[in-house]
C-alpha cells in the first residue's frame, strides 16, 4: 500500500484530502512535527486561507526548514495555498516570504480581462487546464485528457519566474494563469484534485505511483 503524509499546520482542508487519498488506496498519516515530515515517504501540503497567516503557523510549528529539506528528496505535492507557498513570496495583504522552492511571486488575480471587462474574484468553480510551454508526458498530468475540468477556489495565483516550472495553465479572461507547477520532484496544483471528481482522482493516483 502506498503511504502519504499530510502536513497539518492548521490551514488545510485535511479531511477531504485524506478521504480522496484513502479512496485511491493510500495509507494516510498526519504530520505536525519536523520528525514526522522527515520520515515520510511522500508529502502532501494542502492549504486554504491567507498566505501570511499560513506561513506564520509554519514558523510557529518550526516546520519551514524541515519542509525545505524534505522537498529536496521526496515526492511533494502542494495544493491551492500549499502550492502558492512553494514560491519565493506573496503580496497577499502584505509582502510575505514563502518557502522559496520554486522561483516566483504570488499575486492577485487580474481584475479585468485582456479586453478590459471586469473579472469575478475569487475565481471559483470549474475550469479547463492545458499545457503552456511544458508537455505533460511523464508528469503528474500525463493521463489527463485535453477535454478536462478541475475545481478552483482562489483569489491569488502563482506568477513563476521560469516558464519551465509552469506545467499547466487555465484561461482567466484571456490571461494564462498557473494551474499546476512542477520542478523536479516538487509539484503544485492551484485547483483542488480532491474536489475534482474522476480527473482529480487520476492525479492523486499518479502521485501515489511516483
Amino acid at each position: 500500500m502506498s503511504k502519504i503524509t499530510l502536513i497539518d499546520y492548521g490551514a488545510g482542508n485535511l479531511l477531504n484530502v485524506q478521504r480522496a487519498f484513502e479512496h485511491c488506496g493510500a495509507e494516510v498519516n498526519i504530520a505536525t512535527t519536523p520528525e514526522q515530515i522527515l520520515t515520510a515517504d511522500r508529502l502532501v501540503f494542502p492549504g486554504v486561507g491567507a498566505f501570511p497567516q499560513a506561513m506564520a503557523q509554519l514558523q510557529k510549528q518550526n516546520l519551514v526548514d524541515t519542509i525545505k529539506e524534505a522537498a529536496n528528496n521526496k515526492p511533494f505535492l502542494g495544493i491551492c495555498l500549499g502550492m502558492q507557498m512553494l514560491l519565493d513570496q506573496s503580496d497577499e495583504f502584505e509582502l510575505t516570504q514563502g518557502l522559496g522552492l520554486i522561483a516566483g511571486q504570488v499575486k492577485q488575480l487580474p481584475s479585468t480581462s485582456i479586453d478590459g471587462q471586469p473579472m469575478t474574484i475569487p475565481h471559483m468553480g470549474w475550469s479547463q487546464i492545458h499545457p503552456n510551454q511544458v508537455q505533460w508526458q511523464g508528469s503528474l498530468l500525463a493521463d489527463i485528457d485535453a477535454n478536462n475540468a478541475f475545481y478552483f477556489v482562489h483569489s491569488f495565483y502563482a506568477d513563476v519566474a521560469d516558464a519551465k516550472d509552469q506545467l499547466a495553465v487555465f484561461d482567466f479572461g484571456g490571461h494564462a494563469i498557473s494551474a499546476a507547477l512542477q520542478k523536479d520532484n516538487i509539484i503544485g496544483c492551484q485547483f483542488h484534485p480532491e474536489k475534482s471528481g474522476e480527473m482529480g482522482l487520476k492525479i492523486i493516483e499518479s502521485f501515489l505511483q511516483i
